[in-house]
């Protein structure tokens, strides 16, 4: 099996939640008081720049690599949190908990990239 570019995979990833919090915010009438339905574009503009940095300064790479998975958890944790409250609330807003969710799932895809290949880069300096 062919080993991803994780630097491209970060950037992947952060155009894709750069675009979720985009359409989320345009949903909401891109109004200033719901602009927290554009909270997964800033995880997205870390990743994208992380990503960025990560492919032009290989020296760094692996320490940027790292700060990509802090940032996907912080993104796990922040969706299932606000999922969860979402789902308490007396009003549900579903917008709010597929925005929510979708950012937890991609944060989840993109850790299981990270994980796999943490463990190939470890098998292969064994």
């Amino acid at each position: 099996m062919n080993k991803p570019n994780m630097a491209l995979v970060a950037i992947v990833f952060g155009v894709l939640l750069i675009m979720q919090g985009l359409a989320f915010w345009l949903a909401a009438g891109f109004e200033a008081a719901r602009f927290t339905a554009a909270i997964p574009g800033f995880f997205g503009v870390a990743l994208l720049l992380l990503g960025i940095l990560s492919a032009l300064l290989p020296a760094i790479r692996k320490h940027l690599m790292h700060v990509t998975i802090l940032v996907a958890l912080l993104g796990i944790a922040g969706g299932i949190v606000m999922v969860v409250k979402s789902l308490g609330a007396e009003e549900v807003s579903w917008s709010k908990v597929w925005d929510q969710g979708l950012l937890a799932f991609l944060c989840v895809v993109y850790f299981g990239y990270c994980l796999a290949s943490f463990i190939r880069a470890r098998r292969s300096a064994e």
